[in-house]
């Protein structure tokens, strides 16, 4: 993406100002964007939680949005800096969307349900300045990779009073619903993830038991970064095992969620066995409004193949419907 700097502004680490033109799928030069970078959305735990802003420079009528989550298995990673760092952005700056990336807690001092507040926190939060940032606050949509992916479609689907410690005072009565969720290669089935991890038990010449750290090395070691998501909690009992359900889109499937947009990868060893395709069947025999695309020979990294993109153009029409400013979210 070619980008053209006009304006910097540095203010202690809160927002700096710049303007970017991207292109789309097919090499066209797209609107320019203009950037926000740092911008604190709430407070959680006596850290400041930020958010990155990319709007459409000429927009004159508030636009749709799209909300991005970034992956690193809920321990690492960050938001985008640029617009082209948001997996997608070809579609979305295509259709004029405002795109924010944003950040939350990690590891130990975020887990569940905590990471899901913070990501709903900054739904409010943007909902609530939606005149600031010139959207529309009936159309918001979320999306996300991998740990991104599952949050994304946790903001989707759970119910507006879902108990994950709620609203920070200044976002009460701040709707955190979205419109839709476009999310890829997510773990969507947190007892299946558990029961397909390597054990990570050590057990010494003594007998006594501990348990190793993750290892990067293995591609599906998801259970010591869940005894740390979940702060010591395992699902070895029927009560552990709804909470793991209970924090997982599989355990929040129902009829009524906004459009999802799923993706899995054919041969992704990350998270196998296309738990986005046991998430979609579930959500298909209830009636619900989603769509699935598998990428052929796809691994752990953004969806592709032979008519991705008119899946992602079509849903983004579906759920957002540029160019209409009306939807049914209520934005109080």
């Amino acid at each position: 993406m070619k980008q053209y700097l006009l304006l910097l502004i540095s203010v202690a680490g809160f927002v700096v100002v710049q303007t970017s033109r991207a292109q789309d799928t097919n090499g066209h030069p797209s609107p320019a964007y203009k950037s926000e970078l740092g911008i604190v959305y709430c407070t959680m735990a006596g850290k400041e939680l930020k958010l990155n802003a990319f709007l459409p420079e000429n927009a004159t009528n508030p636009v749709p949005a799209i909300v991005d989550i970034h992956g690193g298995w809920f321990s690492g990673g960050g938001p985008a800096s640029t617009v082209d760092g948001v997996g997608g952005h070809q579609a979305f700056v295509r259709h004029g969307l405002a795109v924010f990336s944003i950040q939350y807690l990690l590891g130990k001092e975020g887990g569940f349900p905590e990471n899901i507040r913070d990501c709903r926190n900054a739904i409010r939060f943007i909902r609530q300045n939606a005149r600031r940032f010139n959207i529309d606050p009936d159309r918001i949509d979320v999306t996300g990779g991998s740990a991104g992916g599952h949050l994304s479609l946790m903001v989707a689907m759970v119910t507006e009073n879902f108990d994950d410690g709620g609203p920070t005072p200044e976002l009460k009565g701040v709707s955190a619903k979205v419109s839709g969720s476009f999310s890829f290669i997510p773990p969507a089935d947190f007892i299946r993830f558990w029961d397909q991890g390597t054990n990570d038990v050590i057990t010494n010449v003594d007998g006594e038991i501990s348990f190793r750290p993750p290892d990067k090395k293995i591609p599906n070691d998801a259970r010591p970064y869940f005894r740390i998501l979940f702060h010591g909690i395992t699902p070895d009992t029927e009560a552990h095992r709804a909470l793991y359900t209970k924090m997982c889109p599989i355990g929040q499937a129902r009829k009524d969620v906004p459009p999802l947009l799923i993706c899995d990868g054919e041969k992704d060893t990350t998270v196998p066995g296309l738990e986005g395709k046991e998430l979609y069947e579930k959500l298909q025999a209830m009636g619900a409004d989603a769509t699935y695309w598998m990428t052929p020979n796809g691994r752990h990294g953004f969806p592709g193949g032979n008519g991705f993109w008119k899946v992602l153009d079509g849903f983004i029409v579906h759920s957002l419907k540029p160019g209409n400013s009306t939807n049914n979210i209520s934005s109080k």
